[in-house]
């Protein structure tokens, strides 16, 4: 198993290291430190989570904002982050949206 958390781009390298659904069981698309029991453990915006992860540079090798920069052209690829919208949906209000980005607004009035 090798592949990157869909939230934060942390490597997955282990069932160990996978978030938990509502019922208990492994979601594959993020990590457990942050997707636990169906719900994104962090509630923020992007730009609030790359403010977080800058924290962690120097575990990666970077500098503040070395990892800012990175995580600024990464993050909006991952499917947390990634908007969804239709042309239609993104122009205005939208209560059938099913983008699942936190900063999608199609829904709101």
């Amino acid at each position: 198993m090798e592949k990157i958390c869909q939230s934060c781009a942390m490597p997955i390298e282990s069932k160990e290291q996978l978030g938990t659904n509502k019922d208990g069981s492994l979601n594959v698309d993020y990590c457990k430190y942050c997707y636990e029991k169906g719900e994104f453990i962090d509630k923020v915006t992007m730009e609030e989570y790359i403010e977080m992860c800058a924290e962690y540079a120097s575990q990666a090798g970077m500098t503040k904002e070395e990892m800012k920069e990175h995580c600024k052209k990464l993050f909006p690829t991952l499917k947390r982050w990634k908007c969804t919208c239709t042309d239609e949906c993104a122009s205005g209000y939208n209560p059938a949206c099913t983008c699942t980005n936190p900063e999608c607004h199609c829904r709101e009035k």
